[in-house]
């Protein structure tokens, strides 16, 4: 019981709660059945979207309640790309195809890539040369499909395109971006938490490998 309420103690002093300084005051009863109620929402396995605790005083608790998300929910979160999980769990090399050489804008190959200018897609374009637009008619096509499922999944929501054709010699040696058939993703506005679904979306929009290369976007290309 004792390290019950210690454990308490030191979770509702994280998060402020005035309940905290009661604490040591609280009979074990209670202190009981907190901890179980805890137990009982963790053993769910379901994401907790609220929990309210009522006060019939500083040192008794009334009430708790406690809504979690349904199944369906968590059956959608699980299909969520996780943390440098590639779909499919080959190379990019090996999916993809490997690159012929790096385009220039004044090579013949620069002629064959396309202008994105779907207005579902924020465009960082940091280099302000419209680089990030230029993809090859591929990326363009799962791109654009991919917008279609990000506002049609988030309210509000819109696909950020934070690397396509690169120009700068700003990747690795082989990378995929100097044909324009590469690109990095996030959300606009930014979250990191969507970009787990983010990814799943990239799959489902016909991107044919998707990476979630790190916790800031998506690693997205296509054949040729």
């Amino acid at each position: 019981m004792a390290d019950y309420r210690a454990r308490l103690t030191r979770a509702l002093s994280e998060f402020g709660d005035p309940l905290a300084a009661a604490m040591p005051r609280i009979g074990n009863i209670q202190v009981r059945s907190f901890a179980d109620a805890l137990a009982a929402i963790k053993g769910s396995g379901l994401p907790v979207t609220r929990l309210q605790m009522r006060y019939d005083s500083s040192t008794t608790i009334s009430s708790m309640t406690v809504d979690l998300a349904s199944e369906d929910f968590e059956a959608l979160a699980s299909d969520d790309l996780a943390l440098y999980q590639k779909v499919p769990n080959q190379s990019e090399g090996t999916v993809s195809g490997a690159i012929a050489g790096r385009i220039k804008r004044t090579d013949p190959e620069f002629n064959d890539l396309v202008s994105n200018i779907n207005t579902k897609i924020i465009f960082k374009d940091e280099e302000g040369t419209g680089a990030d637009r230029m993809m090859s008619g591929r990326l363009k096509t799962g791109l654009d499909a991919l917008a279609e499922s990000v506002s049609s999944q988030w309210a509000g929501v819109k696909l950020r395109v934070t690397e396509a054709w690169d120009e700068d010699n700003e990747h690795s040696g082989e990378s995929l971006h100097y044909e324009g058939r590469a690109a990095d993703i996030t959300t606009y506005p930014v979250d990191g938490a969507k970009l787990g679904r983010l990814g799943r979306l990239a799959v489902e929009a016909g991107l044919d490998w998707v990476y979630f290369e790190d916790s800031a976007h998506i690693h997205v290309s296509v054949t040729k």
